[in-house]
């Protein structure tokens, strides 16, 4: 059993949502939100899997309170306005409802959800939770025992996440949003849909660039916002 949040300022949109999720026997409602602070407020108290999220609400837009979540649950966005989709996808989200939807399109965002749940419950794990130094990272052949200061950023490769270390490469079978959420807070840092970088590697930051050793990260548009916030 799956459990969803509705998270919307229009209380039509949750009918329509609730109407089409009765008729999937795995999805079990647990909240409705109709604004992005209550939602937050609801996440720290109850477990949700999944969210159907709307974009444009008071206070608070949809998409600025998923950059806010540290460990976001699956995201499915509804929303009326069809200009945000390519930023959503920065974010990851499993789909992007345009409103109105049938419940055919409703059913193809779920069917995505499922199979995405299916696949990271395959996977074997690749990737030891870190700890206040190091993390165990898995790759093909063997496991890699790695101090955190020795990683300068982690780039999104397909399937596969590229960790680049100070004197090589790990190629892990992994998504960055996972590194994302075991890496610590403090030393590293979300820029894009392709990049998470160490804090302690970066050199200097022009426009929508990070210098840092021996290379260029670029800071995606939907992360500026948040990259200002945390490093200045």
């Amino acid at each position: 059993m799956m459990n969803y949040l509705i998270i919307d300022d229009e209380p039509i949109a949750h009918t329509i949502i609730e109407d089409y999720a009765v008729s999937l026997n795995d999805l079990a409602l647990v909240g409705n939100c109709y604004n992005a602070i209550e939602a937050m407020t609801f996440l720290q108290k109850e477990k949700v899997d999944l969210i159907f999220l709307d974009i444009e609400m008071p206070k608070l837009k949809g998409l600025d309170f998923l950059r806010m979540l540290t460990d976001p649950p699956l995201v499915i966005i509804t929303s009326a306005y069809s200009e945000f989709a390519v930023d959503s996808y920065e974010l990851e989200v499993c789909d992007y409802l345009l409103k109105p939807f049938s419940f055919e399109r409703f059913l193809k965002a779920y069917t995505k959800v499922v199979k995405h749940t299916e696949n990271s419950s395959k996977k074997s794990t690749t990737v030891a939770e870190a700890t206040s130094n190091s993390i165990f990272l898995k790759g093909d052949k063997e496991t890699h025992h790695v101090q955190l200061d020795t990683i300068k950023y982690l780039e999104s490769y397909g399937s596969y996440v590229k960790v680049y270390l100070e004197n090589s490469m790990l190629l892990i079978h992994e998504s960055i949003s996972y590194f994302e959420a075991q890496l610590p807070a403090d030393k590293f840092i979300r820029v894009h849909r392709s990049f998470v970088v160490s804090i302690k590697s970066i050199k200097s930051i022009a426009g929508n660039q990070i210098k840092i050793e021996g290379g260029i990260i670029p800071i995606g548009q939907s992360y500026k916002a948040m990259v200002k916030k945390r490093l200045f």
